[in-house]
C-alpha cells in the first residue's frame, strides 16, 4: 500500500455537492419492506473514519503500480483510494504530477458518509480542488433518493454544476415520480442553487414546471416561493395558497401568501416572526378586502410575544382580534374554532423570586356569540396585580400570603365597575414523612371594594372578613405483588371550616362555579374568582390506589373515589337558595394502561336521585404500526351551573390495510341533539417513494353568511419521499386535531 502526503488533501467536494443538493427534507416512513427493491443499498459501504492526525492523507492500493520519472503514477486492478470519510474504487487510477491531477476510469464507485456514487470517469485537481465526474448515478440511503447526471463539475469549494440531472426516490423499474433539470448551478459559499427547465413528473405526467428556480442547499434561510397548498370546503369553495418567504434578517422573517377562495375572494395571509436575545414574537394578519358573500371587509389578527428580561422576570402578550362575530365560523375548519364564543386579549408580566410570585395583567375579551346579552359578557381586568408566596418561619411552620388588586371594567353602561382588593395571609404547618402527611392551616381573607354604577355613582359595599381553617391529612400504604409491582392504598381526609357571612351585597365580577371534580373537593373555596367565598363546615374523604412499576415509576393503574360530608347547610350560593344536602355527589375515576391499550372512566353519582349526573369513558389503542383506535362516550345532565345537557359519542381510527393502504375515520355524534358534530372519512396510500392522503371532513357550523349547517371540506396531501409534501401540511394538521394519536412522518 502507498501513502503520500498532500498539501490540500484529497477533495471530497465532488461528492458532497450532490448530498448537499438533495439533502433529506423528511426522514421517510418505514421502508423495510422496500429495501429489496433498492439494489444500491447493497453497494453502499460506510467510508473509513481516520484519526485526526491522518485526515489529510490518502491511502491507495492496487494490484499493479507503475511510476514515471516525472513523479506520475498509474494504478491498475482493484484500485482503492481512501481518505477520511471517503472511499473510491476503480479499475484504473492515474496521478499526473505536473498537473497535480488524479483520474479514475472504469467502473468508478464512490462511498461517502451520506451517499454512494458510480461514474464512468472522474478527475480531481489537488491544488485547486476542482473536480469533474461524467455519467454519474448516485444513491442516498437515508432517503432512498437516487439520480443521474451526465456531468458534474466543481470549482474548489466555491461553485458546482450538474448537467442533465434527475432524481427520484422510487425503486428501479417503478419510477412513479421524477424531478429533472437541464442545468443546476450551486453557489457553495452562499449555500443556494439555481436550476433551469425543472420538471416534476408524477406517473409520467408533468404537473409542475418552472423555467428557472432558486433554492437553498442547507439550513440557511433564503427568500423565495414555498410549496403551494390547496383544499376545498363548502364555506370557502376551492382554495389555493401560494406563500412567498421573505428572509428579512438573521433574526426576522415573514411569509406573504395570496389565498384564493372560490366563494369568498382573494385574501392576503401574512406572518411576521422575530427573535432577539430576550424576545420572540409572531404576528399573523389575514385580510380579505371584500367577501363575495357578505360584501364586507373580513380580517383576523393575532400577536403572540414571549420576553424573558432575566431569569426572574418575563412578559407574555397574547392578542387576538377578528373583524366580525362570524369570522371563525366561516374561515376555521375545526370544530373548536367554530364553537369559540370569546377571544381573550391579555398581557402578563410575571416576576418570580425564590418562593414569591408577582403578576401584573391586562385582560379583555371580544365576544363572538351575539346571543350573549351585553350585560352577561365578561368583565375586563385593567389591570390585575397579584402577589403570592410564602416563607418558612421556623421548621415546618410557614407563612403564606395571597393578595390581589383588580380594576374591573365592563363594556355596557349600566354594570357596576371599579377596583377590588383582597388580602389573605395565613399560617400553615407542614408535617410529613414517607408514609403520612398532616397539614393544618389557617388563613384570613379581607376583601374590600370601591365601585360605582354606570352613572358614576359610588355603590356602598361592605368589607368582607373571613377566617379559613383547614386540615389536610393522608396516609400512604403499599405492598409488593407477586410480579414485583407496587400496589398502593392512599386514604386522604380534608377538613374545611369557613363561617357564614352574608355576601349578597357584593358585586359579581369574575365569580363562577367550576365543574365538580375530585380536585375541586380539596379546594378552600367552591367558587372561582374572588367575589364569593363559600361558607363551609365539611369533611372530604377520598381514597386512591395505584399499581406502579418500581423500576421505572410507570403507573399501570390509578383509581380514585371521593365524597364531601357537610355538617352545616351552605348559605352562600349563586342563586341565593341555601344548599341543604348532607353530602356531595360521589366522584370516581379510573385510568389504566396495559401494553398498547389505555382506558379511563369517570362518574359523578347523584346521591339524591340515585343515578349518574355525569359520566364519561374512553378507550385508546395505538401500536408500533401506527394503528389507532379511539372510542369515547360522555354524558352530562343539565344542572344550575350547566344549563345545556350533553351526551356525545366519539369514534375514530387509523387502520392499516396491508402494507400500502390505511383507512382513516372519525364520527363525533351528539345523542342529545341527534346530529353529527364532526365526521371524517378518508384513505391514505403509501408506496416506497410517495404517499397520499385523501379525506372528506364534515363539521357542524352555525353561520349567518352561508345556508349550510355543515362545512364540508376535502383534505388532501401528496408527499414525494425525499422531497416532502407538494400540497402543504394543512390536511395532516387537521387530522392531528381531530384524531387522538394521529401522526405523520412526512
Amino acid at each position: 500500500m502507498l501513502s503520500f502526503w498532500q498539501k490540500h488533501g484529497f477533495p471530497t467536494l465532488a461528492v458532497s455537492i450532490i448530498a448537499l443538493l438533495f439533502q433529506p427534507t423528511v426522514t421517510g416512513g418505514n421502508l423495510d419492506y422496500c429495501d429489496a427493491r433498492y439494489p444500491s443499498l447493497t453497494l453502499y459501504e460506510p467510508p473509513p473514519y481516520f484519526p485526526e492526525h491522518r485526515r489529510d492523507k490518502i491511502d491507495i492500493s492496487a494490484n499493479k503500480t507503475l511510476s514515471g520519472k516525472d513523479g506520475s503514477s498509474t494504478f491498475e486492478g482493484n484500485v482503492i483510494l481512501e481518505r477520511h470519510e471517503l472511499r473510491i474504487k476503480a479499475d484504473i487510477a492515474t496521478f499526473d504530477n505536473s498537473s497535480r491531477e488524479i483520474s479514475v476510469h472504469g467502473d468508478v464507485h464512490l462511498n461517502a458518509p451520506s451517499m454512494t456514487l458510480t461514474a464512468d470517469t472522474g478527475k480531481f485537481f489537488l491544488d485547486n480542488e476542482n473536480t469533474e465526474f461524467s455519467n454519474i448515478s448516485f444513491f442516498i440511503p437515508e432517503t432512498r433518493l437516487r439520480g443521474h447526471a451526465d456531468l458534474v463539475t466543481s470549482q474548489g469549494d466555491k461553485t458546482a454544476r450538474l448537467v442533465d440531472s434527475s432524481i427520484t426516490s422510487c425503486p428501479p423499474g417503478d419510477v412513479d415520480w421524477l424531478l429533472s433539470a437541464d442545468t443546476i448551478n450551486l453557489d457553495l459559499q452562499d449555500e443556494y442553487g439555481k436550476a433551469r427547465n425543472v420538471v416534476l413528473r408524477f406517473h409520467n405526467v408533468p404537473f409542475l414546471y418552472t423555467p428557472y428556480i432558486e433554492f437553498p442547499i442547507s439550513d440557511k434561510r433564503r427568500s423565495g416561493l414555498l410549496v403551494p397548498s390547496f383544499e376545498t370546503s363548502s364555506s370557502r369553495g376551492f382554495e389555493l395558497v401560494i406563500p412567498w418567504y421573505w428572509n428579512i434578517a438573521p433574526n426576522q422573517d415573514a411569509t406573504i401568501a395570496p389565498h384564493y377562495m372560490d366563494r369568498r375572494g382573494i385574501q392576503l395571509d401574512t406572518q411576521y416572526r422575530y427573535l432577539t436575545k430576550t424576545t420572540d414574537g409572531v404576528l399573523d394578519f389575514n385580510y380579505l378586502h371584500e367577501d363575495r358573500i357578505t360584501l364586507e371587509q373580513r380580517y383576523s389578527f393575532k400577536y403572540l410575544q414571549h420576553t424573558n428580561f432575566n431569569r426572574n422576570l418575563r412578559l407574555t402578550i397574547d392578542y387576538k382580534d377578528v373583524s366580525d362575530d362570524e369570522y371563525l365560523q366561516d374561515f376555521s375548519s375545526s370544530l373548536l374554532g367554530t364553537s369559540t364564543t370569546h377571544l381573550s386579549q391579555r398581557a402578563d408580566l410575571v416576576a418570580s423570586y425564590t418562593n414569591w410570585h408577582m403578576l401584573g395583567q391586562l385582560q379583555t375579551y371580544e365576544t363572538l356569540d351575539p346571543t350573549i346579552a351585553e350585560s352577561e359578557r365578561p368583565y375586563s381586568m385593567l389591570p390585575k396585580l397579584k402577589l403570592k408566596g410564602g416563607e418558612e418561619l421556623i421548621e415546618n411552620l410557614n407563612f403564606t400570603l395571597d393578595t390581589e388588586w383588580v380594576n374591573f371594567v365592563h363594556e355596557d353602561n349600566i354594570s357596576v365597575e371599579g377596583p377590588r382588593f383582597i388580602l389573605q395571609p395565613g399560617i400553615a404547618l407542614d408535617l410529613q414523612s414517607s408514609g403520612w402527611f398532616l397539614k393544618p392551616a389557617i388563613e384570613f381573607n379581607h376583601t374590600q371594594y370601591n365601585v360605582s354604577d354606570g352613572g358614576g355613582t359610588k355603590v356602598d359595599t361592605p368589607d368582607r372578613n373571613l377566617p379559613i381553617t383547614s386540615i389536610d391529612s393522608g396516609v400512604f400504604l403499599e405492598r409488593v405483588t407477586a410480579k414485583d409491582l407496587i400496589t398502593t392504598l392512599e386514604p386522604r381526609l380534608f377538613y374545611l371550616y369557613v363561617p357564614f357571612e352574608d355576601q349578597s351585597g357584593l358585586p359579581l365580577f369574575d365569580t363562577s362555579v367550576p365543574d365538580f371534580t375530585l380536585s375541586q373537593m380539596f379546594r378552600k373555596n367552591r367558587f372561582n374568582g374572588g367575589d364569593r367565598i363559600g361558607d363551609a363546615n365539611q369533611l372530604t374523604a377520598a381514597l386512591r390506589s395505584r399499581i406502579i412499576n418500581p423500576a421505572t415509576g410507570y403507573e399501570y393503574m390509578r383509581a380514585s373515589i371521593g365524597q364531601i360530608y357537610y355538617f352545616d347547610d351552605r348559605q352562600v350560593t349563586q342563586t341565593g337558595i341555601p344548599e341543604t344536602s348532607k353530602s356531595s355527589d360521589i366522584i370516581a375515576e379510573i385510568n389504566a394502561t396495559v401494553s398498547n391499550w389505555s382506558a379511563n372512566a369517570g362518574m359523578t353519582w347523584d346521591i339524591e336521585r340515585h343515578n349518574s349526573s355525569k359520566h364519561s369513558a374512553s378507550l385508546h389503542y395505538e401500536n408500533e404500526n401506527n394503528a389507532i383506535f379511539n372510542l369515547g362516550y360522555s354524558r352530562r345532565r343539565a344542572t344550575t351551573t350547566n344549563i345545556e345537557p350533553l351526551e356525545q359519542t366519539d369514534v375514530s381510527f387509523v387502520a392499516p390495510v396491508g402494507r400500502k393502504f390505511t383507512l382513516i375515520g372519525r364520527w363525533n355524534y351528539s345523542l342529545e341533539q341527534e346530529r353529527d358534530l364532526e365526521t371524517i372519512a378518508g384513505i391514505s396510500y403509501e408506496s416506497c417513494c410517495w404517499s397520499m392522503i385523501v379525506a372528506l371532513q364534515r363539521n357542524l357550523v352555525q353561520s349567518s353568511t352561508i345556508d349550510e349547517d355543515y362545512n364540508n371540506s376535502i383534505l388532501f396531501q401528496l408527499v414525494l419521499k425525499g422531497l416532502g409534501s407538494v400540497s402543504g401540511d394543512s390536511a395532516v394538521d387537521k387530522l392531528k386535531q381531530s384524531i387522538l394519536g394521529f401522526k405523520s412522518e412526512y
